[in-house]
């Protein structure tokens, strides 16, 4: 059984954060300086909110291209399961793995996990008010990197017609091996990712996202109006991508995205679509509060035009000669 949606493609100092390693506290204190990144192939569709659960795959159609994600399968006592990247935590573990290759903390492709949860909940962002995680924790950590590990997505694009069509496609494959038997027994133990090279390349080019944004979209905070969903990140890691994409082209603007369009790519799962837009319409609420220059067109009874808009991360600025 396939999972299947589809779309029409839908002011700080001046330290380099890039070549920073963030505290925790220094974590509560993000200003729009210091960066992020998620690989950009992530930034195009969405995961899955909620575990998808024995399905075969999970697929978003954006455009032309289709994106094909099928999950770490295991077996345990003689029955097949399935682990699938989803909700939050994957999202905020991918975003980690892209910002460790940016950061330059994998350059022989071997990310070595820190050897407690608490410090990687720092590094994510995510902060615990009641001590430390427990075993319960640690395992939902650890599941989420191993789904993350062994999954794999396939990237296809169809350009043409039944003539001439052109098609190019690739394959992201997180890990080549991975050892992770991490957990709350067996804190102090290493735990190590060996990235796939190809995909480690694709992610020295990933999209970089403002830390303080990802920050307050992914935690509760008044801010956003109380804990927030997977979508408020992905609207606006996606709308970073597509930024990108406006300010090195000649357009600045994109043809409307209509409603059912957008349901479509991020997953209605609130039955009707005017359910979907109102909801929609709360999440770029959300992003436009960590994204004040975003510039989005909102067109009553269609859907939305994007329009360039200033960066939500500040541009690094190149070294100048003597």
């Amino acid at each position: 059984m396939d999972n299947d949606t589809t779309s029409s493609d839908v002011n700080g100092n001046n330290r380099d954060a890039v070549h920073e390693e963030h505290t925790g506290q220094e974590w509560q204190q993000l200003n729009s300086q210091q960066r992020l990144y998620l690989l950009s192939d992530f930034c195009k569709f969405s995961l899955p909110y909620t575990d998808p659960g024995n399905v075969e795959s999970w697929k978003r159609i954006n455009g032309n291209t289709l994106y094909t994600v099928n999950p770490n399968l295991y077996v345990k006592d003689k029955k097949q399961y399935a682990l699938w990247p989803y909700g939050k935590i994957a999202r905020l573990l991918l975003i980690w793995i892209s910002t460790q290759v940016m950061l330059h903390k994998a350059d022989n492709l071997m990310l070595t996990l820190p050897q407690s949860l608490n410090q990687l909940m720092k590094e994510i962002g995510i902060y615990r008010h009641d001590g430390k995680p427990n075993g319960r924790e640690y395992n939902r950590y650890r599941v989420a990197l191993q789904a993350i590990c062994g999954m794999r997505t396939q990237v296809t694009t169809y350009e043409g017609d039944d003539e001439n069509g052109m098609m190019a496609g690739k394959n992201l494959i997180i890990a080549d091996t991975y050892n992770l038997g991490w957990g709350f027994k067996t804190m102090g133990e290493l735990s190590t990712i060996s990235l796939n090279k190809s995909t480690y390349e694709h992610m020295q080019h990933s999209t970089p996202l403002d830390a303080a944004a990802v920050f307050l979209l992914t935690n509760t905070n008044p801010l956003v109006k109380g804990r927030s969903r997977g979508q408020d990140l992905d609207l606006y890691t996606w709308l970073n991508a597509r930024n990108y994409s406006l300010i090195h082209s000649p357009s600045r603007q994109t043809s409307p995205i209509t409603w059912q369009q957008l349901a479509n790519q991020f997953g209605n799962t609130y039955g009707r679509l005017d359910n979907f837009i109102r909801r929609f319409k709360s999440s770029l609420n959300n992003v436009r509060m960590v994204w004040p220059d975003l510039n989005v067109e909102i067109i009553d009874g269609q859907g939305i035009i994007l329009h360039r808009s200033k960066r939500s991360v500040t541009a690094k600025r190149k070294p100048t000669g003597n």
